[in-house]
C-alpha cells in the first residue's frame, strides 16, 4: 500500500515537472519565431508581452487548467507565426472579444495603444 501511495506521488510530481518544461520549451521557441519573422516594431511590441504572459501564468498559485488552456492558446499563436510567409497581425473575432474579461479588456486597449505610438 505505501509503496503505491509513494509511486503515485511521485507520477503526480512528474506531471508537475513536466508542465514548466513544456512552458519553457514553447517560451523558447515563440522567442526564436519572433526573433526569425517578426519585424523589429512588431518584436519590440511582442518580445515583452510575451515575457510578462509567461510569467505571470508560472506563478504558483495558478490553476493547472489555467496552465494548460494558456498554453494551448499559445502553441496556436506560435503555429500561426509558423506558417505565415510574412507575419500579419489578426483581429479578434467578436466571439474572443466577448470572453475577454475586464482585465484582459483593458490590457488589449493599452497594447493597441502603445502599438499605434510605434
Amino acid at each position: 500500500w505505501l509503496k503505491r501511495r509513494g509511486a503515485q506521488r511521485a507520477a503526480r510530481a512528474m506531471a508537475c515537472l513536466a508542465l514548466p518544461r513544456d512552458g519553457r520549451v514553447l517560451f523558447r521557441e515563440i522567442m526564436r519565431l519572433h526573433r526569425t519573422k517578426l519585424p523589429a516594431p512588431m518584436r519590440a511590441l511582442g518580445d515583452p508581452y510575451v515575457r510578462k504572459e509567461f510569467r505571470l501564468h508560472y506563478q504558483p498559485d495558478v490553476k493547472a487548467a489555467y496552465r494548460e488552456k494558456f498554453l494551448g492558446r499559445w502553441q496556436e499563436y506560435a503555429e500561426v507565426i509558423r506558417s505565415q510567409e510574412n507575419v500579419v497581425g489578426q483581429e479578434l473575432s467578436t466571439e474572443e472579444q466577448g470572453k475577454l474579461n475586464a482585465e484582459q479588456k483593458k490590457q488589449l486597449a493599452e497594447l493597441k495603444k502603445h502599438a499605434t505610438s510605434v
